[in-house]
């Protein structure tokens, strides 16, 4: 009797195990078939929508949940910037970078005319967070941008430029139309900065408009004093006689949009100097010097110190390509000087 007292609690303790055991492994099945089934339909298809632009990014799970969700949202930002480039591209962009810096998607665009400055990245900055989802071994983000929010806000600045163009174009002496006179050089050169700031919205803006028309474009008048513009600067062109690099600055300037000839009322003027190494066989030359600008009243407006370098199997054509690379970072100095904002 006293054996079977002995056996009777230890098979229900055994039995009661093995059923513990079982239900354990039922709950942890339904709970991973639960967890597989949680995952929300944005993680494989972001939402579909004309106002907003969304991005899903993921990233491994760790136990740091809140760095692993920080990583995905940039993921996110990631996939809507790839968005971006290729709505850019779809308008024969001639070149669009997308680039990370520090976790910021930037989305730029660069093209070459007298107005077609290189635009600032866009960074992604109003890039919001809408929903999360932890699964076993990922972590995932759904990232948005408002279209429309960041459209309106582009809209209202290339309205002030514009009217800030029409305020300058009232001041010249001269009717649209007419001859470009020298008297109004300070005007033409200041409606410049704000023409290639008005180009750098526009470029904006069409990442993110959806509109079928051209997103931003000028107005008849607007239109009017830009080709108005366009003929002070080849009235009054840019001198490069007197500059080393006569044929290379010429070169790089009409590559903008500028007019080099000679008895221009703009003239440049270039104090440079050269000096080589030769390393395994080949020929490093280097150029340094000032170019300077002077205006029709004999005033110089600015100048800039520049350096270049030429690399050859021959002396002379290093010294050649040091001279064009000099030439051609002046001319882009230059060009991004007149073309700034104060």
């Amino acid at each position: 009797m006293t054996h079977r007292t002995l056996l009777t609690p230890l098979y229900w303790l055994a039995t009661a195990g093995v059923v513990l055991s079982l239900s354990g492994c039922l709950v942890l099945s339904a709970s991973s078939e639960e967890s597989a089934q949680a995952a929300p339909d944005w993680v494989a298809a972001p939402p579909k929508s004309s106002r907003y632009l969304y991005g899903v990014g993921s990233a491994p799970r760790i136990e740091n949940l809140a760095l692993a969700f920080t990583q995905a949202e940039q993921n996110g930002n990631v996939q809507i910037a790839q968005q971006l480039r290729t709505q850019v591209s779809q308008i024969n962009t001639q070149n669009t970078q997308v680039r990370t810096d520090q976790g910021n998607e930037q989305v730029s665009k660069i093209e070459t005319a007298y107005t077609q400055v290189a635009t600032s990245a866009i960074e992604l900055e109003q890039a919001t967070n809408e929903q999360r989802y932890a699964g076993e071994n990922y972590v995932y983000a759904l990232q948005s941008i408002d279209r429309s929010r960041i459209v309106a806000k582009l809209t209202s600045a290339i309205s002030d430029t514009d009217a800030r163009i029409r305020q300058l174009a009232n001041s010249l002496t001269t009717s649209l139309g007419q001859v470009p006179v020298t008297q109004d050089w300070q005007t033409y050169m200041s409606l410049l900065p704000h023409f290639a700031q008005r180009k750098a919205y526009q470029n904006e803006l069409s990442l993110y408009s959806t509109a079928e028309v051209t997103a931003g474009k000028p107005t008849i008048d607007v239109q009017n004093i830009e080709q108005q513009l366009n003929r002070a600067l080849s009235v009054y062109g840019f001198d490069v006689s007197n500059t080393d690099q006569a044929d290379a600055l010429a070169s790089a300037l009409s590559s903008f949009g500028l007019t080099p000839k000679s008895g221009s009322i703009f003239i440049l003027n270039s104090q440079t100097r050269q000096h080589s190494e030769t390393q395994s066989g080949r020929f490093y030359v280097f150029e340094e010097g000032t170019l300077s600008l002077t205006g029709p009243d004999g005033t110089r407006l600015a100048s800039w110190t520049l350096s270049a370098r030429g690399i050859a199997q021959n002396l002379s054509s290093a010294a050649e390509k040091a001279s064009e690379q000099w030439a051609n970072q002046a001319a882009e100095t230059m060009f991004t000087w007149l073309t700034r904002l104060q």
